[in-house]
């Protein structure tokens, strides 16, 4: 009893570590994001060229969603957030040090590879316990994303606008960004020593990512897609994502085309994320009234709307606030209604291939979302782009809504493997 009950407490706090981590990890991120694609094309890169490096961040996660997750299981988070910082760290260096487009497009492959390894590892963190406990630490931890994808930007922002020279003010924020990592893993090793790893001897990294080992770890992560409600989960994630990704890639462009200053930018971009934290408070009271599917079917809606009206808000800085704000709360709810459909309906041992698997799902919209919307916006303009673009994602949103609610309401499982309290 005594080690259970120590054990118990482990859990808590390295749950609480996944929540507070998470939201230090996106600040880090959210330090230099906004700034990318205004980066590259002072360096030269065309509309189209952004899309296509931003498309990379996704490219390399696709290889090794599966084998990350299977790994998360195996070896614990903890080892595998030590593994996702190195790569954090080596894509800031190269964002520092880049003068042209080949060491920006190589720091879009690091931090794709960073964003899957390390966002999976925390989600397992915090998915921990039963299914009351699980559900308010997977609200906690999108609150504190949210939080660090808010405070990043005001920073990034403050930093950038304080230099004279755009280019100097960028590099000055991914300068920031990188010195926020090196003690961001200073923490992370000192805590990993005192976590309790599971036993992986009989598991080698380097079996998981050799060809055999990655068909393999697919093969065990999409049978897991034979579950209605991590269909659903899956589908829904992938619409929405796709939303926030071609978004959050072009809208810092869109916006100094339309002659925001640099920490409006920023403080718009900050805004969207504060509305997504704002959002998980009354998520609680949605969920007393609305079917998660119902909740996550209409965030869905309202953001592809919001990508339509875009153009509109643009002419004025306030309605280009309030719109931000409006999809930024309707994204802002689907990562923690998801991620709880979807982890009732498989076993804790499967957790970090579940989380691999949903990660997967995001990065494929975030291949289809930038490139495709850097095509329209390089031939058309940006203000074209997101009239087409948002038409056909309210159609695709409308059509899959129909679909489910023909399929009727989904029954989700509670898994037998809870633990007792």
């Amino acid at each position: 009893m005594p080690t259970d009950i120590a054990s118990d407490d482990a859990t808590r706090r390295f749950a609480r570590f996944g929540v507070v981590g998470g939201g230090v990890f996106f600040t880090i991120q959210g330090l230099a994001n906004p700034f990318f694609a205004l980066y590259a094309t002072e360096l030269g890169a065309s509309t189209f060229a952004v899309g296509l490096m931003v498309t990379l961040k996704a490219l390399l996660p696709i290889v090794i969603a599966m084998p990350c997750g299977q790994l998360i299981d195996s070896i614990g988070p903890m080892k595998m957030l030590k593994y996702g910082s190195w790569f954090l760290l080596a894509s800031l260096v190269c964002t520092v040090f880049a003068t042209g487009i080949p060491l920006l497009a190589l720091s879009q492959v690091l931090i794709g590879a960073s964003v899957i390894i390390m966002a999976s590892s925390f989600q397992v963190l915090v998915a921990q316990g039963n299914r009351e406990r699980r559900n308010d630490a997977i609200k906690q931890y999108s609150m504190w994303m949210s939080g660090g994808g808010m405070l990043g930007p005001v920073i990034g922002g403050l930093i950038a606008s304080a230099f004279a020279v755009p280019n100097d003010g960028y590099r000055a924020a991914f300068v920031a960004s990188l010195v926020a990592c090196v003690l961001f893993m200073l923490v992370l090793f000192w805590l990993s020593t005192r976590y309790p790893h599971p036993d992986a001897s009989h598991i080698r990294v380097r079996d998981a990512f050799s060809p055999s080992g990655i068909v393999s770890s697919y093969k065990r992560g999409i049978g897991l897609a034979g579950s209605r409600p991590v269909q659903f989960g899956l589908t829904a994630t992938f619409l929405v994502m796709y939303i926030q990704s071609l978004y959050m890639s072009f809208l810092p462009l869109y916006l100094a085309q339309n002659g925001f200053a640099t920490f409006l930018i920023s403080l718009t971009i900050s805004v969207n994320s504060l509305a997504g934290m704002l959002a998980r408070f009354a998520l609680n009271g949605l969920m007393k009234r609305h079917s998660l599917e119902l909740i996550l079917l209409s965030a869905g809606t309202i953001a592809a709307v919001g990508v339509v009206l875009t153009p509109l808000a643009v002419v004025h800085p306030v309605t280009m606030l309030l719109l931000v704000s409006i999809i930024g709360g309707a994204v802002g709810v689907n990562l923690p209604v998801s991620i709880m459909i979807m982890v009732d309906a498989v076993g804790e041992s499967e957790r970090g291939k579940l989380m691999g698997l949903r990660l997967l799902v995001n990065r494929f919209s975030q291949v289809l979302s930038p490139a495709m919307f850097g095509i329209l916006g390089q031939l058309f303009g940006l203000t074209a782009a997101f009239y087409s673009g948002g038409a056909v994602l309210v159609a695709t949103v409308l059509g899959f809504s129909a679909f489910t609610v023909r399929r009727g309401p989904l029954k989700v499982p509670e898994k037998s493997s809870e633990p007792a309290e």
